[in-house]
């Protein structure tokens, strides 16, 4: 499996939360162009390129209810949603192959904020895992841990995220444009593995390393 395949996990965003539909009235129903769409950060730590069999990685993010609309460029009060979700990849750069592979038995995770749950497609059952923010007063809050507990070349990578819409409100579905905001995600480990660089759209999305 190549890095078509890992990029069709991060294009996953959990499809009922987008394009699910309620016939209560603290449902919506999304409109297939969605109205809002909104610039989101996330962070990978401790930020090294060489960690050690046991060692923790945590990925960290949070964002306002109040964020710019990227179609209007108007100030929004994003609140009460249906819920705001993702999904995190967890892959193998092999660098006998050239591959990038699934790789979801080489890490035990766990939630400190948010919620994570096995991707619901048969056929990439261990590529990653859905992930679900918590919706606290002000902001949408994650936090998830990944124990190392193999030796090699890693990728880890969270998808855009989505949200069906605003409890009681149609048509209040939105995007989020996610970008991890790492220093340096070692993406000469990505070269190096696979024999030629992560493109712009991949790169946004990922941070890699190399556990010993």
């Amino acid at each position: 499996m190549g890095t078509n395949y890992f990029k069709l996990v991060l294009l996953i965003t959990a499809t009922p939360i987008l394009f699910g539909s309620s016939c209560n009235k603290d449902g919506s129903k999304p409109c297939r162009n969605a109205p809002y769409s909104f610039d989101v950060t996330s962070e990978f730590s401790p930020q090294k390129e060489i960690y050690t069999i046991g060692d923790t990685i945590f990925l960290t993010s949070s964002f306002p209810k109040i964020l710019t609309n990227l179609i209007s460029n108007q100030q929004v009060t994003y609140s009460n949603s249906l819920g705001v979700g993702s999904t995190i990849s967890t892959s193998i750069l092999d660098t006998i192959n050239k591959q990038v592979k699934d790789g979801l038995d080489k890490f035990t995770i766990f939630d400190i904020v948010g919620i994570s749950s096995q991707l619901q497609n048969q056929n990439i059952i261990n590529a990653g895992k859905n992930i679900l923010f918590l919706e606290s007063f002000n902001t949408y809050e994650l936090k998830i841990g990944f124990i190392l507990r193999q030796k090699g070349l890693f990728m880890l990578g969270i998808s855009d995220l989505g949200s069906q819409g605003l409890r009681g409100q149609n048509c209040t579905n939105a995007s989020f444009n996610m970008t991890v905001t790492n220093s340096n995600k070692n993406l000469n480990l990505f070269q190096y593995a696979l024999g030629y660089p992560a493109d712009s759209m991949l790169a946004k999305n990922i941070y890699c390393f190399r556990v010993q």
